[in-house]
């Protein structure tokens, strides 16, 4: 049996049929412990993950690998895993004051190979191509952490505990943090370094640039595990039944989503119908996405006048600014948005505050669209 069966039996066909039969065909490099932040020896899977495509002569599974786009993942919940492993574990990931149940992960592409939601308490990670839940994580949420309690399932065949910690690990990091870090590998590939890398790339896809060959390796998490809410996404698709659903079911309503953006936020694509709801349902109009930005600085980059004004009738403030130091004024100016940028003057913007680089809104003006018409409002 080829480590290709071994995986997922003939689920897909990569473009590399015949790479057993020549070794080294992608002489991927080795990057030694002393030159990687890991210190662990790991392999480059670039030559490989960056280059290569997926395909299937099966339509199911093609059509499979591209269907999440509007899969919210409560139909996996009917699912029960196949393999009857589990096993307790302890180890989290910071979330902000809860993590909301939603989309962590969907595929967009072939080259990616998994989809990962959050519902009831548990992760649930689902072969894309397949539509079929592998690995079920049981969790608790306690002071800004989510915790990984329990393990059911496994990725591959016949993998140990430690080798299923350490791929769920990887794929919360990789494929919801977006951070870069080594995926795990069987140790039984270790001496073919082609076969490790189309292990990899029928396992992870173009999601994992290195791999590493221990039980475990050390990474610091600088990200926030976020969720796109099922609150978010009844905001997006203009579903008000579903958004008083959400919110009479415990939904936060100024939850930032996965993106680092806010309820309020998303709103602007939808209907001021909504975003009107939302504020008088208690949505802060002064809640800050992951770069500092609030929603009246959405409201002028989306270039909605309407909802300006009602954010602002809702109690938004005028000169809050974002991590850069930019306010709703300085990106009204720099855009050219004449007639926001008049309103928020009406209102009250202060003019003289500075942005990063001593940057003020009149400057911004000068260098930005209908800069001559700007400028003299500002003056």
């Amino acid at each position: 049996m080829t480590f290709w069966n071994k995986l997922f039996g003939k689920e897909e066909k990569e473009n590399a049929d015949k790479t057993e039969e020549q070794e080294n065909k992608y002489q991927l490099p080795w990057i030694e412990a002393d030159q990687n932040p890991w210190k662990v020896q790991i392999l480059d899977l670039r030559p490989i993950s960056l280059r290569m495509l997926s395909s299937s002569k099966d339509q199911r599974m093609a059509e499979n690998a591209v269907s999440y786009n509007q899969e919210d993942g409560l139909v996996f919940l009917e699912q029960t895993v196949k393999s009857d492993k589990s096993f307790d574990t302890n180890f989290s990931f910071p979330i902000d004051d809860t993590l909301e149940r939603g989309i962590l992960f969907i595929p967009s592409e072939m080259e990616q190979k998994w989809a990962i939601y959050y519902h009831e308490n548990k992760i649930l990670f689902i072969r894309s191509w397949l539509r079929e839940v592998l690995v079920i994580a049981e969790t608790t949420q306690a002071n800004n952490q989510l915790s990984i309690t329990k393990i059911h399932g496994e990725f591959t065949e016949d993998e140990s505990p430690e080798f299923t910690e350490s791929m769920l690990k990887f794929l919360i990091h990789s494929h919801v943090l977006k951070e870069i870090l080594p995926a795990p590998i069987p140790q039984d590939l270790k001496e073919s370094t082609d076969a490790a890398g189309l292990w990899a790339f029928s396992t992870y896809g173009n999601m994992a640039h290195y791999a590493h060959f221990e039980s475990d390796i050390k990474h610091q998490t600088q990200g926030v595990l976020r969720s796109h809410s099922l609150l978010h996404i009844a905001i997006a698709r203009g579903e008000m039944d579903k958004i008083k659903t959400e919110l009479e079911n415990g939904a936060n309503i100024n939850a930032l989503a996965g993106d680092g953006l806010s309820t309020l936020q998303w709103a602007m694509a939808a209907d001021l119908s909504i975003l009107e709801f939302l504020l008088k349902a208690g949505a802060n109009p002064n809640v800050e996405s992951f770069e500092g930005a609030t929603p009246i600085m959405n409201a002028v980059q989306s270039d909605k006048m309407e909802h300006l004004q009602l954010l602002i009738a809702h109690g938004a403030e005028l000169n809050k600014q974002d991590k850069r130091g930019f306010t709703a004024l300085h990106r009204a100016a720099e855009m050219g948005r004449i007639e926001m940028t008049k309103e928020l003057l009406k209102q009250g913007a202060d003019k003289s505050l500075e942005a990063e680089e001593g940057h003020t809104a009149l400057s911004l003006a000068a260098m930005g669209e209908n800069s001559e018409s700007i400028e003299k409002i500002l003056e």
